[in-house]
Protein backbone atom coordinates (compact mmCIF):
# COMPACT_ATOMS: atom_id res chain seq x y z
CA UNK A 1 0.00 0.00 0.00
CA UNK A 2 1.11 3.12 -0.90
CA UNK A 3 2.30 5.42 2.13
CA UNK A 4 2.53 2.66 4.21
CA UNK A 5 5.18 2.73 7.33
CA UNK A 6 7.98 -0.13 7.92
CA UNK A 7 5.97 -0.58 11.48
CA UNK A 8 3.02 -1.07 10.11
CA UNK A 9 4.42 -3.93 7.30
CA UNK A 10 5.41 -5.26 10.09
CA UNK A 11 2.00 -5.09 12.41
CA UNK A 12 0.62 -6.98 9.12
CA UNK A 13 3.20 -9.71 9.23
CA UNK A 14 2.45 -10.04 12.91
CA UNK A 15 -1.39 -10.28 12.04
CA UNK A 16 -0.99 -12.97 9.49
CA UNK A 17 1.14 -15.41 11.73
CA UNK A 18 -1.55 -15.37 14.46
CA UNK A 19 -3.94 -16.17 11.54
CA UNK A 20 -1.86 -19.09 10.45
CA UNK A 21 -1.31 -20.20 13.73
CA UNK A 22 -5.32 -19.94 14.23
CA UNK A 23 -5.65 -22.51 10.98
CA UNK A 24 -2.83 -24.95 12.04
CA UNK A 25 -4.60 -25.17 15.20
CA UNK A 26 -8.32 -25.79 13.66
CA UNK A 27 -6.40 -28.50 11.37
CA UNK A 28 -4.83 -29.98 14.36
CA UNK A 29 -8.19 -29.89 16.32
CA UNK A 30 -10.40 -30.91 13.46
CA UNK A 31 -7.99 -34.09 13.55
CA UNK A 32 -8.39 -35.43 16.46
CA UNK A 33 -12.32 -35.19 16.47
CA UNK A 34 -12.19 -37.15 13.44
CA UNK A 35 -9.84 -39.69 15.04
CA UNK A 36 -11.94 -39.98 18.45
CA UNK A 37 -14.73 -40.58 16.73
CA UNK A 38 -13.22 -43.54 14.65
CA UNK A 39 -11.58 -44.74 17.68
CA UNK A 40 -14.79 -44.86 19.16
CA UNK A 41 -16.53 -46.75 16.22
CA UNK A 42 -13.74 -48.77 16.05
CA UNK A 43 -14.22 -50.05 19.57
CA UNK A 44 -17.63 -50.78 19.05
CA UNK A 45 -17.27 -52.78 15.75
CA UNK A 46 -13.90 -54.14 15.73
CA UNK A 47 -12.58 -57.44 17.43
CA UNK A 48 -9.76 -56.26 20.02
CA UNK A 49 -6.92 -57.76 18.21
CA UNK A 50 -7.71 -55.75 14.83
CA UNK A 51 -8.25 -52.31 16.70
CA UNK A 52 -5.04 -51.42 16.21
CA UNK A 53 -4.21 -52.22 12.40
CA UNK A 54 -7.64 -50.28 11.91
CA UNK A 55 -6.50 -47.64 13.41
CA UNK A 56 -3.58 -47.52 11.44
CA UNK A 57 -5.52 -47.64 8.37
CA UNK A 58 -7.65 -44.67 9.89
CA UNK A 59 -4.30 -42.60 9.88
CA UNK A 60 -3.21 -43.33 6.11
CA UNK A 61 -6.63 -41.97 5.25
CA UNK A 62 -5.91 -38.50 8.02
CA UNK A 63 -2.30 -38.53 6.24
CA UNK A 64 -3.07 -38.55 2.82
CA UNK A 65 -6.38 -35.79 3.72
CA UNK A 66 -3.75 -33.45 4.98
CA UNK A 67 -0.89 -34.02 3.07
CA UNK A 68 1.04 -35.73 5.49
CA UNK A 69 3.03 -39.00 4.82
CA UNK A 70 2.03 -41.71 7.79
CA UNK A 71 4.97 -41.03 9.85
CA UNK A 72 4.15 -37.32 9.62
CA UNK A 73 0.61 -38.22 10.80
CA UNK A 74 1.02 -40.56 13.52
CA UNK A 75 4.02 -38.16 15.23
CA UNK A 76 1.08 -34.94 14.34
CA UNK A 77 -1.62 -37.16 15.73
CA UNK A 78 0.91 -37.49 19.25
CA UNK A 79 1.99 -34.03 19.19
CA UNK A 80 -1.72 -32.36 19.17
CA UNK A 81 -3.27 -35.40 21.78
CA UNK A 82 -0.58 -34.33 24.13
CA UNK A 83 -1.23 -30.58 24.22
CA UNK A 84 -4.60 -31.19 24.12
CA UNK A 85 -4.61 -33.23 27.20
CA UNK A 86 -1.38 -32.36 29.26
CA UNK A 87 -1.06 -28.95 28.19
CA UNK A 88 -3.85 -27.41 28.42
CA UNK A 89 -2.03 -23.69 28.90
CA UNK A 90 -0.23 -24.54 25.61
CA UNK A 91 -3.10 -25.52 23.83
CA UNK A 92 -5.36 -22.72 24.81
CA UNK A 93 -2.39 -19.79 23.72
CA UNK A 94 -2.41 -22.14 20.45
CA UNK A 95 -6.21 -22.27 19.53
CA UNK A 96 -6.08 -17.76 20.28
CA UNK A 97 -2.60 -17.73 17.52
CA UNK A 98 -0.46 -16.99 20.48
CA UNK A 99 1.51 -20.37 19.30
CA UNK A 100 1.88 -22.06 16.03
CA UNK A 101 2.22 -25.29 15.43
CA UNK A 102 6.37 -25.72 15.39
CA UNK A 103 6.36 -24.02 18.67
CA UNK A 104 3.29 -26.56 20.11
CA UNK A 105 5.28 -29.54 18.18
CA UNK A 106 8.56 -28.84 20.19
CA UNK A 107 6.75 -28.34 23.86
CA UNK A 108 4.59 -31.59 23.57
CA UNK A 109 7.86 -33.42 22.67
CA UNK A 110 9.37 -32.40 25.91
CA UNK A 111 6.38 -33.14 27.87
CA UNK A 112 6.60 -36.50 26.75
CA UNK A 113 10.55 -36.82 27.89
CA UNK A 114 9.13 -35.83 31.64
CA UNK A 115 7.92 -38.56 33.58
CA UNK A 116 6.44 -36.61 36.40
CA UNK A 117 2.75 -35.41 36.42
CA UNK A 118 3.88 -32.34 38.32
CA UNK A 119 6.97 -31.65 36.17
CA UNK A 120 4.48 -31.63 32.83
CA UNK A 121 2.26 -29.05 34.49
CA UNK A 122 4.91 -26.54 35.43
CA UNK A 123 6.34 -27.10 31.59
CA UNK A 124 2.78 -25.93 30.63
CA UNK A 125 2.49 -22.75 33.44
CA UNK A 126 5.78 -21.77 32.20
CA UNK A 127 6.67 -22.28 28.99
CA UNK A 128 4.10 -19.93 26.92
CA UNK A 129 5.01 -16.84 27.67
CA UNK A 130 8.64 -17.70 26.87
CA UNK A 131 7.92 -19.88 23.37
CA UNK A 132 5.43 -16.85 22.24
CA UNK A 133 8.27 -14.43 22.58
CA UNK A 134 11.57 -16.36 20.95
CA UNK A 135 12.38 -18.25 18.50
CA UNK A 136 11.72 -22.27 17.45
CA UNK A 137 15.71 -22.75 17.90
CA UNK A 138 15.79 -21.02 21.30
CA UNK A 139 12.23 -22.52 22.44
CA UNK A 140 14.27 -25.86 22.10
CA UNK A 141 17.00 -24.75 23.92
CA UNK A 142 15.20 -24.02 26.61
CA UNK A 143 12.90 -26.91 27.18
CA UNK A 144 16.26 -28.81 27.51
CA UNK A 145 17.21 -26.59 30.20
CA UNK A 146 14.03 -26.98 31.63
CA UNK A 147 14.24 -30.92 31.63
CA UNK A 148 17.00 -31.31 33.01
CA UNK A 149 16.81 -28.87 36.01
CA UNK A 150 13.19 -30.03 36.93
CA UNK A 151 14.07 -33.99 36.24
CA UNK A 152 17.58 -34.13 36.98
CA UNK A 153 17.63 -38.13 38.23
CA UNK A 154 15.96 -38.63 34.75
CA UNK A 155 19.09 -37.34 33.20
CA UNK A 156 20.94 -41.25 32.99
CA UNK A 157 17.47 -42.97 31.80
CA UNK A 158 17.11 -40.27 29.17
CA UNK A 159 20.84 -40.95 28.21
CA UNK A 160 20.15 -44.22 27.81
CA UNK A 161 16.64 -44.94 25.57
CA UNK A 162 18.14 -41.77 23.42
CA UNK A 163 21.02 -43.99 22.37
CA UNK A 164 19.43 -46.88 22.16
CA UNK A 165 17.01 -45.47 19.33
CA UNK A 166 20.34 -44.43 17.66
CA UNK A 167 20.24 -44.73 14.16
CA UNK A 168 22.24 -43.22 10.63
CA UNK A 169 19.73 -41.90 7.51
CA UNK A 170 20.67 -40.43 4.17
CA UNK A 171 18.62 -38.17 2.46
CA UNK A 172 18.81 -37.69 -1.14
CA UNK A 173 18.40 -33.95 -3.08
CA UNK A 174 17.42 -33.68 -6.35
CA UNK A 175 20.63 -32.82 -7.80
CA UNK A 176 22.37 -35.51 -7.39
CA UNK A 177 23.77 -35.30 -4.16
CA UNK A 178 22.57 -35.90 -0.47
CA UNK A 179 23.04 -35.88 3.45
CA UNK A 180 24.03 -38.27 5.62
CA UNK A 181 23.12 -37.94 9.64
CA UNK A 182 24.18 -39.77 12.37
CA UNK A 183 21.67 -39.20 15.03
CA UNK A 184 21.21 -39.88 19.25
CA UNK A 185 24.62 -41.12 19.04
CA UNK A 186 26.54 -40.49 22.57
CA UNK A 187 28.23 -37.00 22.58
CA UNK A 188 31.95 -38.18 23.61
CA UNK A 189 31.80 -40.42 20.66
CA UNK A 190 31.09 -37.66 18.36
CA UNK A 191 33.40 -35.53 19.74
CA UNK A 192 36.38 -38.10 18.80
CA UNK A 193 35.46 -38.61 15.64
CA UNK A 194 35.59 -34.53 15.28
CA UNK A 195 38.94 -34.44 16.61
CA UNK A 196 39.89 -37.00 14.44
CA UNK A 197 38.85 -35.71 11.48
CA UNK A 198 39.87 -32.85 12.27
CA UNK A 199 43.47 -33.79 13.28
CA UNK A 200 43.39 -35.75 9.74
CA UNK A 201 42.48 -33.43 7.47
CA UNK A 202 44.93 -30.82 8.55
CA UNK A 203 47.87 -33.37 8.54
CA UNK A 204 47.17 -33.51 4.26
CA UNK A 205 49.52 -31.48 3.33
CA UNK A 206 49.46 -29.88 -0.87
CA UNK A 207 45.77 -30.63 -1.13
CA UNK A 208 43.77 -27.84 -3.04
CA UNK A 209 40.44 -28.84 -0.86
CA UNK A 210 39.18 -27.11 1.83
CA UNK A 211 39.19 -28.68 5.38
CA UNK A 212 35.88 -29.12 5.10
CA UNK A 213 35.94 -30.79 1.96
CA UNK A 214 39.35 -33.28 3.25
CA UNK A 215 36.89 -34.34 6.27
CA UNK A 216 34.03 -34.99 4.02
CA UNK A 217 36.26 -37.20 2.05
CA UNK A 218 37.83 -38.69 4.47
CA UNK A 219 34.68 -39.66 6.72
CA UNK A 220 33.14 -41.00 3.36
CA UNK A 221 36.51 -42.78 2.03
CA UNK A 222 36.10 -44.78 5.81
CA UNK A 223 32.26 -45.63 5.15
CA UNK A 224 32.68 -47.12 1.87
CA UNK A 225 35.36 -49.70 3.37
CA UNK A 226 32.89 -51.14 6.23
CA UNK A 227 33.38 -54.64 5.02
CA UNK A 228 36.24 -54.75 2.10
CA UNK A 229 36.79 -58.39 2.24
CA UNK A 230 32.36 -59.35 1.76
CA UNK A 231 31.22 -56.35 0.07
CA UNK A 232 27.77 -57.08 0.37
CA UNK A 233 26.46 -54.09 -2.42
CA UNK A 234 27.98 -55.79 -4.95
CA UNK A 235 26.12 -59.13 -5.21
CA UNK A 236 23.42 -59.21 -7.46
CA UNK A 237 20.79 -59.60 -4.32
CA UNK A 238 22.15 -56.56 -2.63
CA UNK A 239 22.98 -54.36 -6.00
CA UNK A 240 22.23 -51.10 -6.04
CA UNK A 241 19.72 -50.43 -8.80
CA UNK A 242 19.33 -47.47 -10.75
CA UNK A 243 17.56 -47.30 -14.48
CA UNK A 244 19.79 -46.23 -17.34
CA UNK A 245 18.91 -44.75 -20.68
CA UNK A 246 20.94 -46.62 -23.09
CA UNK A 247 21.14 -43.65 -25.25
CA UNK A 248 23.20 -42.17 -21.94
CA UNK A 249 25.61 -45.09 -21.87
CA UNK A 250 25.86 -44.53 -25.58
CA UNK A 251 27.00 -40.80 -25.31
CA UNK A 252 23.84 -39.63 -27.88
CA UNK A 253 22.63 -37.41 -24.90
CA UNK A 254 22.94 -36.77 -21.31
CA UNK A 255 20.12 -37.98 -19.54
CA UNK A 256 20.69 -38.99 -15.91
CA UNK A 257 20.60 -41.96 -14.58
CA UNK A 258 17.68 -42.60 -11.44
CA UNK A 259 17.44 -44.73 -8.97
CA UNK A 260 15.49 -48.06 -8.48
CA UNK A 261 13.52 -46.04 -5.93
CA UNK A 262 13.27 -42.54 -8.08
CA UNK A 263 14.74 -41.01 -4.96
CA UNK A 264 18.63 -39.86 -6.71
CA UNK A 265 20.05 -39.26 -9.40
CA UNK A 266 23.46 -39.97 -10.99
CA UNK A 267 24.71 -37.22 -13.35
CA UNK A 268 25.59 -38.63 -16.88
CA UNK A 269 29.16 -37.82 -17.10
CA UNK A 270 29.84 -39.69 -13.60
CA UNK A 271 27.52 -42.60 -14.64
CA UNK A 272 29.67 -42.59 -17.89
CA UNK A 273 33.26 -42.78 -15.85
CA UNK A 274 31.74 -45.14 -13.06
CA UNK A 275 30.68 -47.96 -15.85
CA UNK A 276 33.87 -47.86 -17.65
CA UNK A 277 35.78 -47.87 -14.78
CA UNK A 278 35.54 -51.29 -13.50
CA UNK A 279 34.19 -50.37 -9.93
CA UNK A 280 30.39 -50.91 -9.79
CA UNK A 281 28.87 -54.46 -10.25
CA UNK A 282 26.40 -54.21 -13.12
CA UNK A 283 23.47 -56.05 -12.88
CA UNK A 284 21.89 -55.95 -16.19
CA UNK A 285 17.89 -56.53 -16.25
CA UNK A 286 17.13 -57.67 -20.06
CA UNK A 287 13.76 -56.37 -21.21
CA UNK A 288 12.96 -57.52 -24.36
CA UNK A 289 10.65 -59.10 -26.18
CA UNK A 290 12.24 -61.95 -26.22
CA UNK A 291 13.59 -62.16 -23.26
CA UNK A 292 11.71 -60.20 -20.27
CA UNK A 293 11.76 -61.45 -16.61
CA UNK A 294 8.88 -59.55 -16.00
CA UNK A 295 6.61 -61.51 -18.30
CA UNK A 296 7.31 -64.80 -17.06
CA UNK A 297 5.47 -66.63 -14.77
CA UNK A 298 6.36 -69.51 -11.75
CA UNK A 299 4.74 -72.05 -10.07
CA UNK A 300 5.72 -71.73 -6.65
CA UNK A 301 4.75 -69.21 -4.13
CA UNK A 302 8.46 -67.87 -3.93
CA UNK A 303 9.62 -66.01 -7.00
CA UNK A 304 13.34 -66.61 -8.18
CA UNK A 305 15.91 -63.63 -7.16
CA UNK A 306 15.90 -62.10 -10.72
CA UNK A 307 11.93 -61.53 -10.41
CA UNK A 308 12.37 -59.85 -6.95
CA UNK A 309 14.79 -57.47 -7.99
CA UNK A 310 13.19 -56.37 -11.37
CA UNK A 311 10.00 -55.93 -9.49
CA UNK A 312 11.80 -54.17 -6.79
CA UNK A 313 13.54 -52.14 -9.14
CA UNK A 314 10.26 -51.49 -11.46
CA UNK A 315 8.25 -50.69 -8.02
CA UNK A 316 10.84 -48.26 -6.75
CA UNK A 317 8.63 -48.24 -3.55
CA UNK A 318 5.73 -49.73 -1.28
CA UNK A 319 2.76 -49.51 -3.73
CA UNK A 320 0.74 -48.20 -0.90
CA UNK A 321 -0.11 -44.58 -1.76
CA UNK A 322 1.90 -42.14 0.25
CA UNK A 323 3.94 -44.45 1.17
CA UNK A 324 8.10 -44.38 0.47
CA UNK A 325 9.71 -47.53 2.12
CA UNK A 326 11.95 -48.69 -0.12
CA UNK A 327 10.77 -51.49 -2.39
CA UNK A 328 14.25 -53.56 -1.16
CA UNK A 329 13.13 -52.97 2.87
CA UNK A 330 9.44 -54.61 1.49
CA UNK A 331 7.26 -58.08 1.13
CA UNK A 332 7.06 -58.75 -2.71
CA UNK A 333 2.78 -59.95 -2.34
CA UNK A 334 0.92 -61.16 -3.94
CA UNK A 335 -2.17 -59.05 -5.18
CA UNK A 336 -4.44 -61.87 -5.65
CA UNK A 337 -3.37 -64.88 -3.08
CA UNK A 338 -1.41 -67.75 -4.17
CA UNK A 339 -1.96 -70.46 -5.30
CA UNK A 340 -5.08 -68.24 -7.26
CA UNK A 341 -2.91 -65.62 -7.66
CA UNK A 342 -0.01 -66.53 -10.03
CA UNK A 343 3.63 -66.02 -9.05
CA UNK A 344 4.42 -63.34 -11.71
CA UNK A 345 5.17 -59.67 -12.14
CA UNK A 346 1.06 -58.86 -12.93
CA UNK A 347 0.43 -60.26 -9.58
CA UNK A 348 3.26 -59.60 -7.76
CA UNK A 349 4.37 -56.03 -5.99
CA UNK A 350 6.20 -54.65 -3.38
CA UNK A 351 4.02 -53.54 -0.10
CA UNK A 352 6.19 -52.93 3.40
CA UNK A 353 5.28 -55.13 5.93
CA UNK A 354 3.00 -52.85 7.78
CA UNK A 355 0.71 -52.38 4.48
CA UNK A 356 1.35 -55.98 4.02
CA UNK A 357 -0.62 -56.47 7.39
CA UNK A 358 -3.51 -53.93 6.31
CA UNK A 359 -4.48 -56.21 2.97
CA UNK A 360 -3.61 -59.18 4.40
CA UNK A 361 -6.64 -58.07 7.07
CA UNK A 362 -8.50 -56.70 4.75
CA UNK A 363 -8.37 -52.90 6.95
CA UNK A 364 -7.01 -51.95 3.11
CA UNK A 365 -8.26 -53.19 0.05
CA UNK A 366 -6.82 -52.84 -3.25
CA UNK A 367 -9.25 -52.09 -6.24
CA UNK A 368 -8.64 -51.68 -9.94
CA UNK A 369 -8.78 -48.15 -11.11
CA UNK A 370 -8.74 -46.09 -14.77
CA UNK A 371 -5.21 -45.45 -13.62
CA UNK A 372 -3.81 -48.69 -12.79
CA UNK A 373 -4.94 -49.67 -8.31
CA UNK A 374 -6.42 -47.85 -5.91
CA UNK A 375 -6.55 -48.79 -2.39
CA UNK A 376 -10.16 -49.24 -0.69
CA UNK A 377 -10.08 -47.84 3.03
CA UNK A 378 -13.26 -48.10 4.84
CA UNK A 379 -14.87 -46.41 2.12
CA UNK A 380 -12.22 -43.85 1.34
CA UNK A 381 -10.06 -44.83 -2.09
CA UNK A 382 -6.98 -43.90 -1.85
CA UNK A 383 -5.05 -43.86 -5.40
CA UNK A 384 -1.61 -43.69 -6.42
Amino acid sequence: MIGETSDQRIAELGVLQVERARAEYRVWSATLKVLDAERDRIEREVEPQQQDLALAAVRSVMAQANGWSEHQAASRIHEAETARDDLPAVWRAFSEGALDAARVSVLANGAWKLTKERSIARLDARSVAFAATHTVGELRRWVKRFIARVEPDEVEKRYEDIVAERSVTIHHDEDGTGSLYAENLPSYVLAGIDQRLDHAARSLSDDDRTLHQRRADLLVDALDHIDPDNEPARTPNMAIGVMVPASTLAGIDDQPAISADRDWIIPANILRTLATSGNPFWYRLTTDDKDDVLAASYRGYSPPDHLKNAIRYRDGTCRYPGCATKATNCDLDHREPWPNGHTCADNLWALCRHHHKLKTFDHAIPIEHEDGWAWDVGGTILTE
